[in-house]
């Protein structure tokens, strides 16, 4: 069983998303054996909300920083969603997602207060503070709910800590996400939301646990908007990341590796080292490699991705994209093709946001027959 302590560090649970046609997906879509329970999804930061005792509340991020190897911590700029979680009993740990009360904003507004230092985002929260949508809920009044099933958390334990039940408190910027079951269209609401300026649905099995750092198939499935497929002019390619982030260092093959000789810069005259990529074999201990990994595009001098042009602005696309096409997007003949204006991309994306640019752009195929 998990105490409170656990939880600053946990790794958070990832929902599934599969739009392919299937039987599995259908099934969960019209809740077959009434086995489904769906909450609305809110465009915002997810936030895991852990309260203490009262005075003493963390509110962390889903990302890890790179700068501090920590969760984010909101706690700071939201002193009004604090002032409400002392209401609650202590050892207790909510998930929400950080979003304003109304439609038609999405993860980057919210994100122009929590990239804020403390005082700045709170002043930009004057007249339009955040709210909190809570869609779960892991811990209350120090019981484990973790291998509880969800629809027990979500129905019953998600009513405490919004001040529903029992009715001791009011709750103004804490709101249970609103929830759809038993016999209810999630397409059919899903759609509704949406029209609405709403991002869509979460559907979930009733008897989900919450599992850390999982998305595990067809236990869990977004149901969100999608744009359709469209032909869009390619202006430009993108430059490949240098440095390789992934998880996988002690396998991974290109390397950027110091030679041990320097070289005179011509114009300054300084010495610099001279690095070299060298592809590095499996049986090689990366502890001893004198370098750094560096991402396959920039080792192969592929192009990383391309920048489409859309509502009169630009779009930049790096996924859905293959080995092939970024090492065609790097020739000659490619770079020809953009520079004359003959180079269309198919592209789908979720939605648009606040600048008219794509969320979560895909690439679908690169058309060079317009």
């Amino acid at each position: 069983m998990r105490t409170i302590n656990d939880f600053a560090m946990m790794e958070p649970m990832k929902y599934y998303n599969n739009e392919d046609p299937s039987q599995k997906r259908d099934d969960m879509i019209n809740d077959k054996d009434n086995l489904y329970v769906a909450t609305e999804k809110h465009d915002g930061d997810w936030g895991m909300f852990i309260h203490y005792s009262k005075g003493n509340n963390l509110i962390r991020s889903r990302s890890i920083s790179k700068v501090t190897g920590v969760y984010g911590d909101y706690t700071a700029k939201v002193p009004h969603l604090c002032a409400e979680m002392d209401n609650w009993p202590d050892n207790t740990v909510v998930l929400a997602e950080l979003c304003f009360k109304e439609y038609g904003t999405n993860a980057n507004t919210v994100g122009t207060i929590l990239r804020c230092l403390p005082p700045k985002a709170i002043e930009r929260q004057k007249d339009n503070p955040l709210y909190a949508y809570v869609f779960d809920i892991l811990m209350f009044a120090g019981k484990d709910l973790t291998q509880t099933d969800y629809f027990t958390r979500i129905c019953e334990y998600a009513e405490e800590v919004t001040g529903l039940v029992p009715q001791d408190y009011e709750a103004k910027y804490f709101r249970r996400t609103a929830i759809f079951h038993d016999g209810i269209d999630f397409a059919e609401t899903a759609d509704e939301i949406i029209s609405f300026g709403g991002e869509g649905l979460v559907i979930q099995r009733k008897d989900n646990p919450y599992m850390p750092g999982t998305r595990t198939a067809w236990k869990t499935l977004k149901l969100k908007q999608s744009l359709p497929e469209m032909e869009l002019k390619v202006i430009a390619t993108l430059l490949p990341k240098k440095w390789y982030e992934g998880d996988c260092e002690n396998t991974w093959p290109y390397w950027e590796v110091f030679t041990g000789h320097n070289s005179e810069d011509p114009e300054t005259g300084e010495l610099y080292e001279i690095d070299e990529l060298v592809e590095i074999s499996p049986e090689v201990d990366r502890k001893t490699i004198p370098g750094r990994p560096v991402t396959k595009p920039y080792f192969y001098h592929w192009a990383n991705g391309i920048t489409v042009e859309y509502n009169n602005t630009t779009t930049d696309v790096t996924s859905g994209l293959t080995d092939e096409d970024r090492e065609w997007l790097a020739t000659a003949e490619a770079q020809e093709m953009i520079e004359n204006g003959e180079l269309y991309a198919v592209v789908k994306g979720m939605m648009t946001n606040d600048l008219g640019k794509i969320r979560h752009p895909y690439l679908v195929r690169l058309r060079n027959d317009m």
